[in-house]
């Protein structure tokens, strides 16, 4: 008995063509948000016609895409935190103290807004910590380290959402601080991280172990 190959069906270029052009115009609607999201940029509150008259398109070609504005920045939000996340998991996994976990996801965000004014830009921009909660990837990520340092006495309180609140606050203030430049960055974000976290009560001498650990990770990641 002959055995019998299943060929899986050729793609029509018509409709790989047809994805490709919706893919770029997606794209092109999220490239515009970011734009307006700059501070300076669109001064007040942004709304759709500022999207579509920006990107050149109809409104009926932004509803293609998007239900709402917030849709939009969501969608923009992902992307942005995709690679941040993955930056993340690549440097710190689940047999890391969570204490470095956790100093490591913020010296990761200021960072990130030191070498990329552009993306601090938009998360300065927009209601970060609305925005934060509905990052579900990155918010639970941060939320797991924070509990399970209080679980294992490397911080202490009473409230994750007081301590995730207070990590997204002060972190937003650096992000617009680093944006503007004028300090000594490294200098800055080794304060800031020490008063963050020492607020959530951890040790000093446990701290001063995880900025050389979160230091040298992000110098050998280059």
């Amino acid at each position: 008995m002959s055995e019998t190959t299943s060929v899986p069906p050729a793609i029509d270029p018509r409709s790989r063509a047809a994805a490709l052009r919706r893919e770029r115009m997606r794209d092109r609607l999220l490239d515009t948000v970011f734009d307006l999201y700059q501070p300076g940029q669109a001064n007040g509150h942004l709304v759709i016609d500022d999207v579509i008259q920006a990107a050149a398109v109809s409104r009926g070609s932004f509803y293609k895409y998007f239900e709402s504005l917030e849709a939009a920045v969501d969608a923009l939000g992902e992307r942005l935190t995709a690679g941040m996340i993955g930056d993340y998991r690549r440097l710190f996994d689940d047999d890391d103290a969570p204490l470095l976990r956790a100093v490591g996801g913020v010296a990761i965000t200021m960072l990130r807004a030191w070498h990329d004014p552009r993306w601090s830009g938009f998360t300065c921009r927009v209601d970060y910590v609305n925005y934060f909660e509905r990052a579900s990837s990155f918010d639970l990520m941060v939320r797991d380290a924070l509990d399970d340092a209080r679980q294992k006495g490397q911080m202490d309180f009473a409230s994750s959402d007081m301590a995730v609140d207070l990590i997204v606050g002060v972190t937003i203030e650096a992000r617009r601080r680093l944006m503007r430049g004028g300090m000594a960055p490294r200098s800055y974000m080794d304060e800031m991280l020490l008063r963050t976290f020492r607020a959530l009560d951890a040790s000093p001498v446990m701290l001063a172990a995880a900025f050389d650990t979160v230091w040298l990770r992000l110098a050998r990641d280059g």
